[in-house]
């Protein structure tokens, strides 16, 4: 087991300059695909918000929350789901996507879901900029608070690799696992409480709400915009999270050493 994180640890420390040349290649070719290019980077999540918030705003006409108005309340969660997201459905796919590359050239397999998630991570610093600039419009100004962002950014990157790891190679097992993935996190959505208040819900199932790993990063994003109360204070959720996420990077890891040989003859 100590051996298997060993070495994937140890094969991505040491192509840290590949997953940056891959994930700046998939980032370019992806806007070279379109005529409109990096625009399409901060429309689609503008797109969605808005849709989300006539839904849940306007239509179910949800009130604020923590006497923050619930737009930016919404946008304060959304941001993180925006980046989660695309890592967990795009990092299912991670090594199938590229077997043209592992059936003709020895390649470090396990640095494939770190790309992925590389590349995501500029589309969420492209949509935190629109964010900084529409919560100072609202009057919540950047603050030494806010550097907490980037341990819960870390957080989400960790989070992602780990998973990713672990279902790109589940995925090479059984192809049946990403179309699994993609209708969980269809439903993930609705079930973390980013578009509603998970202290509507009582108190056993506001505890059970807050092992959510996804969620933990959505509190603290939120901590970081609105409320200020530190990383501390979430002790419960902290340990749930890195919990979750150690196993997942152990377990990842283990079948990922295990396989590493074997996904030609998969393919």
């Amino acid at each position: 087991m100590l051996e298997a994180v060993k070495y994937v640890i140890k094969e991505n420390s040491e192509n840290l300059f590949r997953i940056y040349s891959i994930s700046k290649y998939e980032v370019l070719a992806d806007m070279r695909d379109s005529k409109l290019g990096l625009f399409w980077n901060f429309a689609n999540p503008i797109i969605q918000v808005l849709t989300y918030w006539f839904v849940f705003g306007l239509v179910l006409n949800r009130k604020s929350v923590d006497g923050i108005e619930y737009i930016w309340w919404m946008l304060g969660g959304m941001v993180v789901w925006f980046f989660i997201s695309p890592c967990i459905t795009a990092g299912c796919n991670a090594i199938f996507s590229k077997i043209n590359i592992i059936t003709k050239m020895k390649f470090p397999v396990s640095v494939l879901p770190a790309t992925v998630v590389l590349s995501k991570l500029f589309d969420h610093f492209c949509l935190m900029c629109i964010l900084t600039i529409l919560f100072c419009f609202a009057g919540y100004y950047p603050s030494l608070h806010w550097v907490g962002l980037i341990y819960y950014c870390f957080c989400g990157v960790v989070f992602s690799i780990s998973l990713s790891m672990t279902t790109s190679v589940l995925n090479m097992l059984a192809r049946d696992t990403r179309k699994l993935v993609l209708a969980i996190m269809r439903l993930l959505l609705y079930m973390t409480p980013i578009l509603w208040n998970v202290k509507n819900l009582p108190s056993i199932l506001q505890r059970i709400m807050l092992t959510n790993p996804i969620y933990y990063i959505v509190q603290g994003y939120r901590d970081c915009f609105f409320y200020h109360r530190g990383i501390m204070y979430y002790k419960y959720s902290a340990f749930c999270f890195w919990a979750i996420t150690a196993f997942l990077l152990i377990f990842g890891s283990c079948i990922m050493y295990k396989f590493k040989s074997k996904f030609v003859d998969f393919i």
